[in-house]
């Protein structure tokens, strides 16, 4: 292969790509102002600018801003490590499973229901839209969600959950893969598909923390790590670059998702570097410093934006001259809207031994011994579910709001699963299944984060005015 020569970009390319990166940063900025959710812009002007509108992009460029929007979206999840609350995380594992189990559970029934049942698709094409739509945008969760939010328990809660939807999508990408490729007989799934993913996800879930802690015991305390200049930023920002490089490729080729990857390399470095005398882990100060910049403006809406060009528009407008598309996408998507939006139940009836309050919200019942008697105190003075870190609190209900509106946004793991899904998707060679999975992916996608913007908008505001 020889050197391809330098040659000076046309200027309607240069006048074309610098105008779509300043559009979509000023309509990021626009629907960030007034409805806290700066994505819908991005996602607006990928639609726009991609070939199923005014085709302005050429491909080889939509093809190169999908990567480099992927590598934002890996920072995205690396980020979320970083501030994620490791005891709260624990804490609280178990109610993040019941949630992302939940949340894949729903969709894939109420798909069953409306599908066969309602529009007449056959068993296998409403199984398959119910798998796309059962998994949970972790992009789009953790933009919407603000640092000081991560922190808190519904935050790493939501986190959480979101992550093992991810990795739930993936496992049925692979199950769906081998459908589209061998058959529709279950025999002829290798059980290695399955259980593979399961399996690797298992190993990095339990084998990290382990490798953390033997870090952290190595590296010792705060003076060895200023001894030997590790506490140095750009050194500090090479320690990131290499361990998430090696988090996501350890990941990928060992069969589980790289956004997993991504997370417990944030996690592993917040962890090994944290020390009590510091409020923040030198990591996470190197990547606000060197890399959120670049984030914040290049990468992140570029990953939204790759997702908008992505969406297959026309196809959603009408199928083989009928336009009942439309209002089976719209019905569709407000059914996997609900399926979503229940899971916040949990949050509703989950214990939470920290502000006092048992299973349905009930408040525990506490036996204080003293010398003299016994008493029997009923707390009942927390309401609110304390948020560490922040002054702000989040009452049980606006949790469960929280929660739930999170949960909704499908985007980039609907997308991926729907596209390996699509020849079961075909219904009698018609492509109506799979243009109702795309409503629902993008009204999903956008109800969720505009909807999480207003609710943290409204509970800022109230914040401010107590």
């Amino acid at each position: 292969m020889t050197a391809i020569p330098y040659m000076t970009p046309q200027l309607p390319l240069i006048l074309t790509v610098s105008s779509f990166l300043y559009l979509t940063n000023a309509a990021e900025a626009f629907f960030a102002r007034f409805i806290n959710a700066g994505l819908i812009g991005s996602l607006s002007m990928g639609i726009l600018f991609g070939p199923e509108v005014a085709n302005i992009l050429p491909e080889a460029i939509q093809s190169t801003f999908i990567t480099l929007g992927y590598i934002g979206l890996l920072l995205i999840v690396f980020e979320a490590g970083l501030s994620t609350n490791i005891s709260l995380f624990f804490d609280n594992i178990l109610l993040s499973c019941a949630i992302a189990i939940s949340g894949m559970i729903l969709p894939v029934a109420f798909s069953m229901s409306l599908l066969c049942f309602g529009f007449g698709y056959p068993p296998l094409q409403a199984f398959a839209a119910g798998a796309a739509l059962s998994s949970t945008s972790l992009g789009t969760t953790l933009t919407v969600l603000k640092p000081e939010y991560r922190r808190t328990r519904t935050g790493t809660v939501l986190m959480a959950a979101a992550l093992l939807d991810d990795i739930g999508g993936l496992v049925i990408a692979g199950i769906l893969a081998q459908l589209a490729s061998y058959g529709t007989s279950s025999s002829s799934i290798p059980w290695y598909i399955i259980a593979r993913p399961l399996l690797v996800s298992v190993g990095f879930a339990f084998g990290v923390p382990f490798f953390a802690f033997i870090s952290r015991y190595i590296l010792g305390h705060a003076k060895c790590l200023q001894k030997w200049g590790l506490l140095a930023s750009n050194f500090q920002l090479f320690i990131l670059v290499a361990t998430l490089s090696g988090f996501v490729a350890g990941a990928r080729y060992a069969g589980t998702s790289e956004l997993f990857g991504a997370y417990l390399a944030g996690a592993y470095l917040a962890y090994t570097f944290h020390y009590p005398e510091a409020m923040v882990a030198p990591p996470a100060l190197a990547f606000h410093a060197h890399i959120m910049p670049m984030l914040q403006v290049f990468l992140s809406p570029l990953f939204f934006a790759s997702i908008g060009s992505a969406l297959p528009i026309r196809s959603m407008g009408s199928v083989d001259g009928s336009s009942r598309v439309v209002w089976r996408g719209i019905v569709y998507s407000l059914l996997m809207g609900l399926a979503k939006v229940l899971v916040g139940v949990w949050m509703l009836i989950w214990p939470d031994r920290a502000s006092g309050h048992g299973w349905f919200g009930r408040p525990h019942v506490r036996v204080v011994a003293s010398t003299e008697r016994t008493n029997v105190e009923i707390e009942t003075s927390a309401p609110r579910i304390p948020e560490l870190d922040f002054s702000f609190t989040l009452t049980r209900t606006r949790s469960a709001a929280l929660v739930g509106l999170a949960m909704i946004a499908r985007g980039e793991i609907a997308l991926i699963v729907a596209e390996i899904a699509r020849p079961l998707l075909v219904v009698r060679a018609s492509s109506e299944p799979f243009a109702i999975v795309i409503w629902a992916t993008l009204l999903n996608t956008a109800a969720g984060a505009i909807f999480v913007g207003l609710l943290l908008k409204q509970h800022k505001t109230a914040e401010e005015a107590n």
